[in-house]
């Protein structure tokens, strides 16, 4: 159980990362284009209501963001040229090391900002149809 526990640890740590150097990367001038609309096409994944396992689907709903996303991520990542990556990489160590003491609360609180997010789109969806 310590293995699984220490993988999975690990795993979010490194996807933690690699989305703020991805952050990063896509606002440098010279990252391809190509990247950056993957960037833009996994944002969208996220925080789209459409999945390719439904949520409503126990435990499979949420897997799939959980390995579909953090797979791209690494993917798109692994793709920027070395001068990006590595100009990326030093700024996301230095906002990580700056704004990120508590990697856990950190997750939370990404986590509470998404759900924040969807329940303003759906106050909003329901005050256009229904007032």
């Amino acid at each position: 159980m310590a293995r699984i526990t220490g993988f999975l640890k690990r795993r979010f740590l490194r996807f933690r990362r690699e989305a703020i150097v991805l952050w990063y990367a896509f606002r440098h001038p010279d990252t391809p284009r190509h990247l950056k609309v993957a960037s833009v096409l996994l944002a969208l994944y996220l925080l789209s209501p459409i999945d390719l396992i439904p949520i409503v689907i126990p435990f499979f709903g949420l897997l799939d963001d959980l390995i579909i996303v953090p797979l791209g991520v690494s993917m798109v990542v692994s793709r920027l040229p070395p001068a990006v990556h590595q100009q990326a990489d030093a700024d996301a160590s230095r906002w990580i090391g700056r704004y990120v003491k508590r990697p856990l609360l950190f997750a939370v609180i990404a986590l509470l900002v998404l759900v924040l997010i969807w329940v303003g789109l759906f106050w909003l969806l329901w005050w256009l149809i229904w007032a």
